[in-house]
C-alpha cells in the first residue's frame, strides 16, 4: 500500500523540477496504517536522496560526453600541441625563419644538426600515440576501484568552506601586504623592470603564499562554482562572484599571465562539463573571453603601453586631487593596453606559440649530443641539484646577459624532461607515469558530488602542467597537486572526528542559501 501511495504521488509530479515534495508523499502516507511509519520514513528519504542525485546529473550530447570523460588527457595532449608541437611544425615550413624572427628568437636553431630527424620527430609526437593507449588501459582497470574510492571525499557544509576560505584569503592578504606586493608590481615601467618586479615578488611572498594562491584557492574557486551551478543558493553565488573577482586581482598582481589565465581556463572547462544549459555557446563566450584576457595581460605583463611620469605628482598636497590624479592615471594605463593589446595581438600570440616550442629543439641536441649533462634520475632527486635542465637548457638559449641564469627556467613537457635525464627509455617512463596520472583523473565520476567534479577539473589543469614541466613538478611545484590533496585530507579528517562525536555537518550552522 505504500509503495502505491508514492507511485501515485509521483505520477502527479513527473519529475518537474523538484521531483518529489515532502508535503505530497506524507499526504499519501497518512492513508496507510500506523505500523507502515518506519517503511514509509526510510522510503521517503531513499526517494529523495534519489531525486536529488538525478537533479545534480547533467544530460550531455555524445561528443560532451566523451570529452568530459577524458577531459584530463585531452587537456594534455590539446596544451602539449599547442604550444610545444604547433610551433616546431611551423619550424619546419618556409614560414620558420618568419615566425623566430617576429618574436625575437634567432633563427639559428634551423640550422642544429639533430634538426628534423627522425629521432627529432618520433621524441616530438610519441605522446599522441603512447598517451590514449595508457588511458585506455588505465580506465579499463581502475574505473570501478576509482568510482568507489571518490565515495569517501564528501562535499563541503557552508561553514566548512567558508573556514578553509577565509584561511586562505587571511594567509596570503597578509603575506601581499607584508611584501608590498602592490607596489612591486605597479613598479615596472617596461618589460625588463616587470621581469625584476615578478621575481621579486616571488621572494618576498615565498612558496607558501604561491602554493595557496596556485593550488588550494582555484580548487576552492572552481568549488564554489559547480556547487552554485548544481544546487543554486546565494551563498554559493557570492562565494563564485567574489572568488572569480579576487583571484584575478591577486594572481594578476604576480605579474605573470599564465596562472590567472589557467584559472580562467579550468572555470571554462567547468561551465563545458557541468553546464545544463546551452554548455557549448557559454565555452564559446569563455573562450572569447579568454583570448581578450590573455592580449590584455600580456600587453601589461610586457608593458607595451607607454609609460609617462609626468602625470604622477611628487607630493601629495591635497588629497581628493591625487586620489582622482591617481584614478585617472589607471583609467589612462587601461585604455592604453587595451589598445596595445590589440594592436599587438599578432606578436602575442606568435610569442605564445613559440614561447615553449623554441625550447624543445634545444633539449634534444643538447641531450641527443652531449648525454644527461645534469645526471640522471638519482643525481635530480637529490636535494638542491647543482644542475637543473631547465635552467641548464635557459643558459644556452639566453647566455648570461640576460641577467637571470640563476632564476631564469626552460622546462619542457614530462616526456622531453625525462629525456634530458636518460634518453628515450626515462622519456617513455615518464610519459607512461604522466598518463597514468590523468588517466587516474579520467576516470573520476563526473556526476558523484561537488568536490569530485571540481577534482576533475583540477585533474584537467594538472594534464596542462604535464605537458610543460618534468612529472615532479606537477606534485610538488607550487601549483601542485600534493597540496590540493592535503587540504582534502585535513577536510575529510575533521569529517572523520565529526562522525566519531556522532555529529553530523547537517547539524552545523550553515550561511543562507
Amino acid at each position: 500500500m505504500l509503495v502505491d501511495a508514492i507511485h501515485a504521488v509521483k505520477q502527479r509530479r513527473r519529475f518537474s523540477g523538484n521531483a518529489l515534495i515532502h508535503a505530497d508523499v506524507l499526504s499519501a502516507v497518512c492513508q496507510i496504517e500506523i505500523s507502515d511509519c518506519q517503511e514509509a520514513r526510510r522510503s521517503i528519504s531513499s526517494a529523495t536522496i534519489g531525486m536529488r542525485i538525478c537533479l545534480t546529473m547533467v544530460n550531455r550530447d555524445p561528443f560532451r560526453l566523451w570529452v568530459s570523460r577524458n577531459l584530463q588527457p585531452i587537456a594534455f595532449l590539446g596544451a602539449y600541441f599547442a604550444t610545444i608541437v604547433a610551433g616546431n611544425v611551423i619550424f619546419a615550413t618556409p614560414l620558420g625563419t618568419a615566425s623566430l624572427k617576429a618574436t625575437g628568437f634567432s633563427p639559428r636553431i634551423l640550422d642544429m644538426d639533430q634538426m628534423f630527424t627522425p629521432g627529432y620527430w618520433a621524441l616530438l609526437l610519441c605522446p599522441f600515440v603512447l598517451t590514449p593507449l595508457v588511458v585506455y588501459l588505465t580506465k579499463r582497470g581502475a574505473q570501478p576501484l576509482i568510482a568507489k574510492a571518490s565515495a569517501i571525499l564528501p562535499d563541503f557544509s557552508g561553514v566548512e568552506y567558508l573556514v578553509f576560505l577565509s584561511v586562505c584569503y587571511a594567509f596570503v592578504f597578509y603575506q601581499f601586504w607584508q611584501a608590498d606586493v602592490a607596489a612591486l608590481f605597479l613598479s615596472g615601467t617596461d618589460a625588463v623592470s616587470s621581469v625584476n618586479a615578478r621575481f621579486a615578488i616571488h621572494d618576498r611572498i615565498g612558496y607558501g603564499t604561491l602554493m595557496v594562491l596556485q593550488a588550494l584557492l582555484p580548487f576552492l574557486a572552481i568549488y564554489s562554482m559547480l556547487r552554485w551551478m548544481r544546487s543554486g543558493g546565494r551563498f554559493w553565488l557570492v562565494a563564485m562572484v567574489g572568488n572569480i573577482f579576487m583571484m584575478s586581482i591577486l594572481l594578476i598582481m604576480l605579474n605573470m599571465k599564465w596562472p590567472v589565465l589557467l584559472f580562467y581556463i579550468g572555470l571554462v572547462m567547468a561551465v563545458f562539463v557541468n553546464a545544463k544549459r546551452h554548455a557549448y555557446v557559454k565555452a564559446a563566450i569563455g573562450t572569447i573571453f579568454l583570448v581578450a584576457s590573455f592580449l590584455m595581460i600580456s600587453s601589461f605583463v610586457y608593458r607595451l603601453a607607454p609609460e609617462t611620469q609626468a602625470d604622477e605628482p611628487k607630493i601629495a598636497a591635497v588629497e581628493p586631487t591625487f586620489a582622482k590624479t591617481k584614478v585617472a592615471r589607471a583609467s589612462r594605463i587601461a585604455a592604453e593596453t587595451s589598445t596595445q593589446a590589440f594592436t599587438h595581438a599578432p606578436t602575442i600570440l606568435f610569442a605564445a606559440l613559440n614561447r615553449m616550442a623554441v625550447i624543445y629543439p634545444y633539449y634534444y641536441q643538447t641531450f641527443t649530443t652531449e648525454g644527461a649533462v645534469c645526471g640522471g634520475i638519482l643525481e635530480q632527486a637529490k636535494p638542491g641539484p647543482k644542475c637543473r635542465a631547465s635552467t641548464f637548457i635557459y643558459s644556452r638559449i639566453f647566455g648570461v646577459a640576460e641577467g637571470y641564469t640563476d632564476k631564469g627556467t626552460s622546462p619542457q613537457s614530462v616526456h622531453i624532461s625525462g629525456y634530458a635525464m636518460g634518453g628515450w627509455p626515462m622519456a617513455l617512463l615518464a610519459l607512461a607515469c604522466g598518463s597514468f596520472l590523468v588517466g587516474l583523473f579520467a576516470c573520476l565520476p563526473l556526476d558523484k558530488n561537488t568536490s569530485i567534479g571540481s577534482l576533475a577539473v583540477v585533474g584537467a589543469l594538472a594534464g596542462y602542467h604535464l605537458s610543460q614541466v618534468p612529472g615532479e613538478g606537477v606534485i610538488l611545484f607550487d601549483h601542485g597537486l600534493l597540496w590540493t590533496f592535503l587540504m582534502l585530507g585535513i577536510f575529510m579528517a575533521w569529517r572523520g572526528v565529526l562522525r566519531i562525536l556522532g555529529q553530523s555537518p547537517a547539524t552545523q550552522m550553515k550561511p543562507a542559501e
